[in-house]
């Protein structure tokens, strides 16, 4: 996942985006590159919008105003309360969590931005070939009240986010009474209310608040702010099917590879995986060591049936030759005379395909005007090798039937 946070001021962009690399959890590495640098990255790529570009404002929808109808029934409702902007410029996102309150009517939060801002500090991304495949807040609602504080002792900015929107507080602590969502937050306690702040703010913080806050720079704030519902990533910024899918399917993966909650699973996971290639690997060694003792035993008829046989090579084609051997000298019909090997390829032949000469001499049988395609002549030399015997073409419809080499 490739993190790019975009600059307040776009002329900021020039020289480079800071951006995050990570796993959907935790920080990889992450640094500041131009946006031809970035293009080459191909994983999930997000773009964070500064919390000093975004307003929250909480809106009365009226039944039906869902659909085609929200831009304009946003655009009316929000024309009055919007004095410094043209309505028609504002990117306005319906809360994610809220999706049907303009269908059913109700109260929503909305988050507004700048579209021309948007496209200014988009351009240079777009430009490089990088599709963003989301719009992500850097701070927004929550249910659950967060105070962030950022920033240096020298230029800091504190930040409340609660269920309301999202509040800039002023440098001033003392005056942060005076906000409603303040004096909510601050009555809960450090459980319910959790209070993070950057590293050269913390001890700050601890002497202001009397509390000590979580460490969290501003890369991990951009890999929270990534997991969460928001989007926006609609109107013309909106991505195809496709894109959605294929988000989907990266955040995912990145879930099963990453989150701690499917540690276990991990773990499950890859020991299954071991004990099958360690399963797999025995019982391979069992097989192989029961067909090695099976060619030793062979190996051991055949010397002691044998004993003029000194080197084994291919015992069951040795006992055969052997074998053939005392019934030549008994007198007797061998594998490899005429009728056997006569008898062995006919069995051998398609049903129908007969020759329309036969020659035999020295143990080599020769079929002559006989036709065979490439895949009935490989059938047949599969069932003639079962019986130690080689089938072989001599010109055009001559084939050889001859045993096998000796070894």
């Amino acid at each position: 996942m490739l993190i790019i946070s975009l600059p307040h001021n776009p002329k900021d962009a020039t020289s480079g985006y800071t951006h995050v690399h990570s796993d959907g959890h935790q920080v990889v590495r992450s640094g500041v590159g131009a946006a031809s640098l970035l293009s080459a990255y191909a994983g999930e790529v997000l773009a964070l919008i500064p919390h000093t570009r975004l307003s929250w404002l909480s809106v009365q929808f009226p039944p039906g105003s869902h659909g085609a109808r929200l831009g304009a029934v946003l655009a009316g409702l929000l024309e009055d309360r919007v004095l410094e902007e043209d309505v028609a410029d504002l990117h306005c996102v319906v809360d994610p969590a809220s999706a049907d309150v303009p269908r059913s009517g109700g109260v929503a939060s909305v988050a507004a931005c700048s579209k021309s801002w948007l496209r200014e500090v988009l351009a240079p991304l777009q430009a490089s070939g990088l599709v963003l495949q989301r719009l992500v807040p850097e701070l927004y609602p929550r249910a659950q009240p967060l105070l962030c504080v950022m920033g240096t002792p020298e230029l800091s900015q504190s930040v409340l986010c609660h269920s309301q929107g999202v509040t800039l507080l002023p440098p001033n602590v003392a005056q942060w009474k005076a906000f409603p969502a303040f004096t909510a937050y601050a009555t809960l306690s450090a459980a319910q209310a959790p209070l993070v702040a950057e590293p050269a703010m913390v001890e700050r913080v601890e002497q202001l608040l009397q509390r000590r806050p979580v460490m969290q720079n501003a890369a991990q704030r951009s890999v929270v702010a990534a997991q969460s519902n928001w989007d926006l990533a609609q109107g013309e910024w909106a991505q195809g099917t496709s894109q959605r899918f294929l988000r989907l399917a990266q955040h995912v993966w990145q879930t099963l590879l990453h989150a701690p909650a499917w540690r276990s699973v991990r773990i499950g996971l890859a020991s299954l995986l071991v004990l099958q290639v360690v399963g797999l690997n025995a019982m391979a060694w069992r097989e192989q060591r029961a067909l090695d003792q099976q060619k030793a035993q062979l190996s051991q008829i055949l010397t002691t049936a044998f004993p003029s046989v000194q080197l084994v090579i291919d015992s069951s084609l040795q006992m055969q030759r052997e074998v053939d051997t005392l019934q030549r000298n008994a007198g007797r019909i061998t594998s490899t005379d005429f009728e056997p090997m006569l008898a062995s390829t006919a069995s051998a032949l398609p049903e129908g395909l007969v020759p329309t000469q036969w020659h035999f001499a020295n143990h080599v049988l020769r079929a002559q005007g006989l036709q065979l395609n490439e895949a009935q002549a490989n059938a047949a030399q599969t069932a003639l090798k079962t019986k130690h015997l080689q089938l072989r073409q001599e010109g055009n419809d001559v084939w050889v039937i001859q045993p096998e080499a000796t070894p």
